[in-house]
């Protein structure tokens, strides 16, 4: 079998007030990487700013658009995928626990999801993956994207939606944002299957390149997260074998099947696929199970293979029976549980809600909050004198002088909420787990904390974990693939990401004995000029 590594790249939202100014989402991030600094040893990265690694072999960073991001070491299992993107919140719950605790004035909120509860349609910050890929991109792509489409049933965190085609939910928060098939670009014209090749550690000797997906959901239940490596992980090792998978389920417009997925959340729909049939993204998905336990009984294969087959297994068998009963590991289920109590309680239905929802979005773009805000306390008086025109016009267009509209509307903000304290750390899901409401699978807690000292054993993760508890505070500088120390002009090569051994030389050496590595050249002019 090929060497093969996994990982994700998870970017939080943040947000703070210090006394009753609003800060910023770099501000709030400045005080939880002091915090966070002060919590594990940790080294700078070689690129600057307040970019760092950490203990565990991690690297926590500001990611554009003013999103904090937490990228897991370098994993060889899916638990360990899950493991390490849990041990990401706990450094990040650690940080804002002390800053709570040291600036009574302050808090500061983070949040692990890809939309908020206004702009869904508008705006999205992004939960990566990244597996080995011994085959082109796109020949991978051709293969893998009515998996990548299909698994959305377990690979996404769930939203209430007001979206025309839905019931008032989807299983997927960033299925809206994809926009074509394969493609290179992560911010804007986003695709189901990820090609990006842009940085040196995209890609190494031997041929193998880091395949970027971008179409998952950030989850708090770690087995959505250990479900989705597990099964994508197993199928780019068929692949990276030289096996065909997906034969005859190309699907005939991915876009939208994944859309019509989303939008299901009983798991009925069927989508047409490139040869005229249409299938379920559960049949979908039982074809691909079907494939994988084939090659594994050939053997050859990881250890951890046998357990993601008999997991994946449970799991559309379950969910063929009915979706609510993964409501306590896995987070769609999980939220159309809750939602569906909150709703039984009110008195509303679905329907209700989705139309609720739909005239929230539309009065959200067409009124200032405070508008809204008067809307639905029935306080217009609160309003400047020139606001209450608008007012008067948000009145008639959401109907809310009809009995029980504005019940409806104001349900549904509560919920809204609801939500969005769903992904915040120390929010609902943090308390339904506590409560023993929620099972992890294949975690425990002393698993996550040990996590967030220890790196993933074998790889090169396990070399730059042990510099930094070693060397932390002593001039030295950190990237995915070496480490580098000015004042001695030392450089550790750690550029095969696959064994923990790596060189270490002195840059006069380095500049006689490996001339023609023009890449090492590069990066050592770099840091001279830094």
């Amino acid at each position: 079998m090929k060497p093969f590594l996994m990982g994700t790249e998870t970017e939080y939202a943040v947000s703070g007030r210090n006394g009753t100014a609003v800060m910023g989402p770099e501000e709030a991030f400045r005080f939880l990487n002091e915090a966070l600094r002060q919590e594990r040893r940790w080294l700078p990265d070689a690129a600057g700013g307040w970019a760092a690694y950490f203990e565990h072999g991690g690297r926590i960073y500001m990611d554009s658009g003013g999103h904090p991001e937490h990228a897991t070491p370098e994993c060889s299992t899916p638990t360990e995928v899950a493991l390490y993107d849990k041990a990401g919140e706990r450094l990040f719950d650690l940080a804002r626990e002390r800053v709570q605790r040291e600036r009574p004035g302050l808090t500061v909120s983070v949040l692990k999801n890809n939309v908020g509860p206004i702009h869904t349609d508008e705006a999205t910050w992004g939960c990566h993956e990244s597996y080995t890929s011994w085959v082109r991109g796109d020949k991978a792509g051709e293969q893998l994207v009515p998996h990548v489409v299909s698994r959305l049933i377990y690979a996404g965190a769930g939203c209430l939606s007001g979206r025309t085609g839905c019931a008032g939910f989807e299983l997927s928060q960033r299925a809206r944002h994809l926009r074509t098939v394969i493609g290179t670009d992560t911010t804007s014209n986003r695709p189901i299957f990820c090609t990006r090749l842009r940085k040196a550690s995209d890609h190494g000797a031997g041929n193998w390149t880091r395949a970027h997906l971008i179409a998952k959901d950030s989850q708090r239940a770690p087995f959505g997260t250990y479900l989705t490596f597990g099964t994508t992980g197993l199928l780019f090792v068929l692949v990276n074998a030289g096996r065909r998978v997906g034969q005859g389920l190309a699907l005939a417009d991915p876009v939208r099947a994944a859309q019509t997925i989303s939008c299901d959340p009983w798991l009925r729909a069927r989508v047409p696929l490139a040869d005229g049939r249409t299938l379920t993204a559960l049949e979908i998905q039982e074809a691909y199970l079907e494939e994988c336990a084939r090659g594994v009984q050939s053997g050859g294969f990881p250890e951890w293979a046998p357990e993601v087959i008999g997991h994946w297994g449970t799991t559309l068998h379950q969910l063929h029976a009915d979706p609510l009963r993964l409501a306590d590991r896995l987070d769609p289920y999980c939220k159309l549980l809750v939602f569906g109590h909150e709703l039984q309680r009110a008195g509303h239905t679905w329907a209700e809600l989705h139309g609720s929802l739909a005239a929230l979005t539309r009065l959200r773009e067409r009124y200032t909050p405070d508008v809204i805000r008067a809307l639905l306390a029935e306080a217009p008086g609160s309003l400047p004198t020139e606001a209450r025109v608008h007012h008067a016009a948000a009145v008639l267009e959401a109907k809310a002088n009809q009995p029980g509209v504005l019940d409806r509307l104001r349900f549904a903000v509560r919920l809204q909420a609801l939500e969005l304290n769903y992904h915040e750390l120390g929010g609902l899901y943090d308390w339904l787990a506590a409560a023993g409401q929620l099972r992890s699978v294949v975690l425990t807690r002393d698993d996550v904390e040990r996590a967030t000292h220890e790196a993933p054993p074998g790889g090169r993760a396990a070399t730059r974990a042990e510099y930094v508890k070693t060397s932390a505070a002593d001039g030295w500088l950190c990237d995915w693939r070496y480490l580098y120390h000015a004042a001695s002009k030392t450089f550790v090569d750690m550029r095969n990401p696959f064994v923990a051994e790596c060189k270490i030389e002195q840059v006069e050496n380095l500049a006689t004995k490996r001339r023609d590595d023009r890449e090492l050249r590069e990066v050592l002019a770099q840091l001279s000029d830094d």
